[in-house]
């Protein structure tokens, strides 16, 4: 069993990772590439050059300037009209179905019986790798790129429409014809939400769809929170709120919609813990500490732990990270009714959800979750974790889906 994924780091790399330790701690072989990290069917990390800068030869040098002259092929003209508009794109990321990379050679990937796919954008060329690649594809989708044409989501799509629609739909139509070369394969989600979006597409009608949530060791977030606080100098009673994000700038996320909630709460003293980089602007009767980006465990699962409740204010998720680590801590959550968010945050037990996608909506979720957030228990949200999201579950379902298979 191979897993392959652009990084490991980033959502999708570490519940790839986390998945490649679960399967192999239920005594299941399994190997894990990326473009940062190869680690081998003994478990073990490897230096791997496969993904090395190669000097090109002169011939190929050659047919590059041939090709900057002269368009012959779609792929081509797809590579011309993306490069001409992608200055304008109003979105988190866009990606092409190509990739330099004829990864079907890797030896990892030539020893496998079964290949687990999962954030693949500039890693797999589609249309080389189904063809030549004729083992059987498990793929663990982490959005909709996969179904879709440029976007990762579907609102940058409807945002770009204007710009990006025939290029678009180009992408979409070579992404299809690709998959359909797949003979045997099972596509996974990780939440309702994505599996009534992948039922919703006819691009994966010959595949076996099965939704099998992502899962985290609670005990790796699991802290004495009364201790924490005075470890770190932090008053009982102080109301705490974090927010985390890659980018404190990604529309998707929505710390904007954090921002303007803030305005609409004023009779409450609140201290917002924000990881992520880029720059926050102070606020009246708010105590912001911006932590900057943070790689580390153990220092993350401290943060939950510190808070009150973590603020989740996404316009679109699947099954983000950053939920079930909360939810492993012990700590609530506050987001919108969308994706994955929607499935697991329940009123009273797990967090409240902000039913309208505004900054308004937020604002009144934080005053209902404060008024009654001495009705939450860390204990039952952890017990949540542990049954919803229970890594040595989350094994056997892939286990059974790869048994199948072979």
């Amino acid at each position: 069993m191979l897993h392959i994924t652009f990084s490991s780091k980033g959502g999708a790399g570490i519940a790839a990772l986390r998945l490649h330790e679960a399967l192999c701690q239920e005594g299941i072989e399994s190997g894990y590439l990326s473009t940062n990290l190869t680690i081998n069917f003994s478990n073990e990390s490897v230096k791997d050059d496969f993904f090395s800068y190669r000097k090109p030869t002169l011939l190929k040098k050659i047919i590059n300037k041939i090709h900057k002259y002269f368009i012959f092929t779609n792929r081509q003209k797809i590579f011309k009209h993306f490069h001409i508009i992608k200055d304008e794109l109003n979105c988190e990321i866009a990606s092409l179905p190509f990739s330099v990379y004829k990864l079907y050679e890797h030896p990892l990937v030539k020893e496998a019986d079964i290949i687990n796919l999962h954030w693949l954008a500039g890693l797999i060329d589609y249309s080389d790798f189904f063809k030549k690649c004729e083992k059987p594809i498990v793929w663990t989708l982490h959005d909709m790129n996969p179904f879709q044409g440029l976007f990762h989501y579907k609102n940058d799509e409807l945002r770009n429409f204007q710009i990006a629609d025939n290029l678009d739909s180009k992408v979409k139509i070579v992404k299809k014809n690709a998959i359909k070369s797949i003979k045997k394969g099972t596509i996974i989600v990780p939440s309702k939400w994505l599996l009534n979006e992948v039922k919703k597409n006819n691009v994966f009608d010959h595949f076996d769809i099965k939704k099998i949530s992502n899962g985290i060791k609670s005990e790796n977030f699991k802290r004495n929170k009364t201790l924490l606080r005075k470890n770190y100098n932090i008053d009982p009673d102080e109301f705490i709120m974090l927010f985390v994000s890659d980018s404190l700038r990604n529309y998707r996320k929505g710390f904007d919609l954090l921002e303007e909630a803030l305005f609409y709460i004023q009779d409450i003293k609140i201290t917002l813990l924000v990881i992520g980089k880029d720059n926050i602007q102070p606020q009246k009767n708010l105590k912001i500490l911006a932590l900057g980006e943070i790689n580390s465990t153990s220092k993350m699962a401290d943060y939950y732990n510190l808070a009150n409740v973590f603020i989740l204010p996404s316009r679109e998720d699947n099954l983000p990270n950053v939920m079930l680590e909360s939810f492993a801590s012990g700590t609530a959550l506050i987001g919108f009714n969308v994706g994955g968010i929607a499935e697991h945050v329940i009123d009273g037990v797990t967090g409240v959800l902000a039913q309208e996608i505004t900054g308004l909506s937020l604002a009144n979720a934080v005053k209902k979750f404060y008024n009654e957030r001495k009705n939450y228990d860390e204990i039952t949200i952890q017990k949540y974790a542990e049954n919803n999201f229970n890594y040595k579950e989350q094994a056997s379902s892939y286990k059974n889906v790869y048994e199948k298979l072979l």
